[in-house]
């Protein structure tokens, strides 16, 4: 099945790939977008923005409060994981993301959001769910299907195609722990490729199996060593596999094509501690030769930066606490342009201001003001939901304001 309708890395560096009058007309990347999902629950559940100067220190746009509604993108009226990038033009972004309601249970994901967008405001979607897509694939149908999770995406050079990669869980793929009363899902990644206008993805082929459950796939590649680095997580109860330990942690594997096969470094890569880590992401820093590993320590109440300069050996960085309306889980981030953070952070002053006249108390308004107030909510959220130019955005935050 799939579901589509329209809704609301240095950049430089990041379109190596590009012509050369492409890159030169891109312009220069001043800061991170942190896109993720807040929490397990219905609100939780959908797309928050954060912006850094820094790459490990972010402040929420739109008071925390969502960017892309659940109910308007996903199948199951809730995302997870979300993944964002800049495309090869330079100019288009792309979001891939699990369409999942964790209040349904674990067993209850089928499918993935594909998005598209050249503001970052405005996406077009597609939600495909997996058992209606491929009713040929064997065990992939809906009663055998465990999950499909965080999906991530990557330009195939030699295809000339993005690559989406995704963890797959099946219960016919369950293994044994060491508690002989549980068995515990066996996730492996697959791939498959997007069509030219994001809206479809080809059938799904495997692309890692750790011979445990791994799930949270990142690939980035290494120009050092022209090499593919995959890290994943160890997911599930602590077992055995070829003599090493799993214990919910980031490893890496390599690979000299996109598409493997990936050897296994059998260590974990995170700080040393004995708490569970997940939805790793690695991105490179603004500006500098090396790139930053960060990972949801989500049991323990922050994110943990990391940075290495040859991903493969890296150094703690810091712990950033999420509180207040920076509570990010398992995100993903990308490289802005200052018009680009101008034009987010403009629409996010108007989301703000247009809330504030919504939920402003009966009693502080004139009679008048309570009779206009439905007219000017309206025009308001018009301009949020077809506009991204920064002008605009401002003009209509300030007649807000000047509300009288």
């Amino acid at each position: 099945m799939k579901i589509r309708h329209w809704i609301t890395a240095g950049c430089l560096a990041l379109t190596a790939g590009l012509p050369l009058r492409a890159q030169e007309e891109t312009p220069p990347c001043t800061s991170y977008l942190f896109a993720f999902f807040s929490n397990n629950s219905p609100y939780g559940e959908q797309v928050r923005y954060a912006v850094s100067n820094d790459g490990f220190n972010y402040t929420s746009l739109n008071q925390g409060r969502p960017v892309v509604a659940s109910d308007t993108i996903a199948l199951k009226k809730s995302i997870r994981d979300p993944y964002i990038t800049r495309g090869q033009d330079g100019k288009t972004f792309y979001m891939v993301l699990t369409d999942m309601r964790s209040d349904e249970g674990w067993q209850s994901n089928d499918g993935l959001i594909l998005m598209k967008s050249t503001d970052l405001i405005h996406w077009q979607h597609t939600a495909i769910d997996f058992p209606d897509r491929f009713p040929e694939l064997p065990g992939f149908d809906r009663a055998n299907l465990h999950a499909v999770w965080a999906p991530q995406l990557i330009w195939d050079k030699e295809a000339g195609r993005y690559m989406i990669y995704y963890s797959i869980g099946r219960h016919d793929w369950e293994y044994p722990t060491d508690d002989p009363n549980f068995k515990q899902p066996h996730f492996k990644l697959f791939y498959s490729y997007v069509n030219d206008d994001f809206t479809d993805i080809t059938t799904p082929k495997l692309l890692f199996d750790f011979g445990t459950a791994a799930i949270d796939g990142d690939i980035i590649y290494n120009p050092k060593t022209q090499e593919y680095v995959l890290f994943f997580k160890d997911e599930g109860r602590s077992v055995l596999n070829k003599g090493f330990r799993t214990r919910q942690g980031v490893m890496r594997a390599t690979s000299k094509r996109l598409t493997g096969p990936y050897d296994i470094e059998w260590h974990h890569v995170q700080k040393e501690g004995q708490y569970p880590v997940e939805g790793s992401s690695v991105f490179p820093l603004i500006g500098s030769d090396e790139y930053v590993l960060m990972y949801d320590c989500y049991a323990q109440g922050f994110y943990q930066f990391c940075k290495s300069n040859d991903l493969k050996h890296f150094t703690f960085v810091q712990n950033t606490k999420t509180q207040g309306d920076f509570t990010p889980r398992h995100g993903s981030v990308v490289h802005i342009t200052q018009a680009e953070r101008e034009r987010l952070e403009a629409w996010s002053a108007l989301s703000i201001t247009v809330n504030d006249l919504r939920t402003r108390p009966v009693p502080t308004l004139t009679l008048k003001q309570l009779e206009q107030r439905p007219a000017l909510l309206a025009k308001a959220q018009q301009v949020l939901s077809t506009t991204a130019d920064k002008a605009a955005l401002q003009k209509m935050t300030k007649e807000i304001r000047n509300f009288k």
